[in-house]
């Protein structure tokens, strides 16, 4: 919009101006030329591409020059305009060479208008007759200089123009790449979302299996050896009160079981406590008695709810193998926070021939494979160190996106 002012200011204002001192009778043929002129530059803006853009501009430049010879160069300004104009629009060697028409079609008509002889049947001798004092010659020097200026000046906005497009084709591109950051972290929550719901679906599915497997057959048994103490109480009381001890202890092992299952069904104020490793070590000793470490390096920060859930599911699961199968007496948990990374180490005293052995059958070969496969949903890997202590490493990478989530 700016441009478009100054292209038409340069063209209207001081051809109006000049109409004031023109003779009535020479007003009309004035206004038709003024009237070519301004219909040339408007013409500019139906059109786009380079050559017939070029063909209008040249036609501007020999109007101009036109106007010059007739009415002076007060008319100057109808070529300034032109030239604001194709210093923005056109782009290298054809602005230049357009510039250069230019400054040769007004020297020409400028030595033609103060000469009573055409430019074209000069000779030496009368451009060495010419008085380089004279008024006429200072005007075409100063037209020449006001040239210049205007040509400099309309390059160095045509610059200013072309950066400022640059940037905000930039900032466009940000813009964009915010938008697709914004999306991608509505992706990442709902994502963690589905793997959350996912891991309360397989803790379901392991406590109904437990419920059926441990505590259910647990009371099929003490069903039976019901049954047997009544048959066995009449005859041989002091078997019969063998099987109700038995009983008994049977039913005590189901209750706590059974109050083991409701305290983990049962929801927490804090759901980022219900995946914190120190708590699992801590119910791990208690239970078994075994002894259990837990140790930190690096600087903590808050981890990703998805991340919590993958280490903890991946700690119980090797402290289930070495209690199974290692035998362990000890058991050590090491988180270490990076910059990109968490790594969790969870070594063992136990049997490492026991361990390598159970990683073959079918139950801790898919325990193993489980692991390895949550882990992977979040880009990182899971390590086997056979050598004592055996060891079993999860890697979590840690990216910008998940810190600011």
């Amino acid at each position: 919009m700016p441009l478009r002012f100054l292209q038409y200011g340069l063209l209207l204002v001081p051809t109006v101006l000049y109409s004031l001192m023109l003779p009535a009778e020479s007003e009309a043929l004035y206004t038709f030329y003024i009237l070519i002129a301004v219909g040339l530059a408007v013409a500019h803006r139906f059109t786009r591409s380079g050559a017939p853009q070029a063909l209008l501009f040249l036609a501007e430049i020999v109007w101009s020059s036109h106007l010059i010879a007739s009415y002076g160069p007060f008319m100057l300004s109808t070529g300034l305009s032109a030239l604001y104009v194709y210093m923005y629009r056109l782009n290298g060697s054809m602005r230049w060479t357009m510039l250069a028409i230019q400054i040769t079609a007004i020297n020409l008509t400028l030595c033609e208008h103060y000469s009573s002889l055409p430019w074209l049947m000069w000779n030496t001798a009368e451009l060495q007759a010419m008085d380089w004092s004279s008024e006429s010659t200072q005007v075409i020097i100063a037209m020449n200089l006001l040239l210049f200026m205007t040509a400099a000046l309309a390059w160095q906005g045509a610059k200013t123009a072309t950066s400022r497009g640059q940037l905000e084709h930039v900032y466009d591109e940000l813009r964009n790449k915010h938008y697709e950051l914004q999306e991608a972290r509505a992706q990442l929550l709902l994502f963690s979302k589905q793997l959350e719901d996912a891991a309360q679906i397989e803790e379901r599915t392991r406590i109904s299996r437990q419920l059926h497997d441990d505590i259910g057959h647990r009371l099929i048994r003490t069903k039976m050896m019901s049954e047997a103490a009544l048959l066995t109480l009449p005859l041989h009381p002091e078997q019969g009160l063998v099987i109700v001890e038995q009983i008994r202890d049977q039913l005590t092992a189901s209750m706590e079981d059974m109050r083991n299952t409701l305290l983990k069904l049962k929801p927490d104020p804090q759901p980022s406590d219900a995946y914190a490793l120190d708590r699992l070590l801590e119910e791990v000793g208690r239970d078994t008695g075994i002894i259990t470490n837990y140790a930190i390096r690096g600087q903590a920060y808050p981890l990703y709810p998805s991340t919590q859930i993958v280490l903890y599911k991946n700690a119980r699961e090797a402290i289930t193998n070495a209690l199974r199968h290692g035998k362990a007496n000890e058991i050590k948990l090491e988180l270490v926070f990076e910059q990109q990374e968490v790594t969790m180490m969870i070594s063992n005293d136990g049997s490492t021939l026991s361990l390598l052995h159970a990683e073959g059958s079918t139950s801790t070969g898919l325990g193993l494979e489980s692991m390895r496969q949550r882990t992977q949903y979040l880009g990182g890997t899971v390590e086997i160190q056979a050598n004592y202590p055996y060891t079993v490493i999860t890697r979590i990478p840690i990216s910008n996106k998940m810190n600011l989530l």
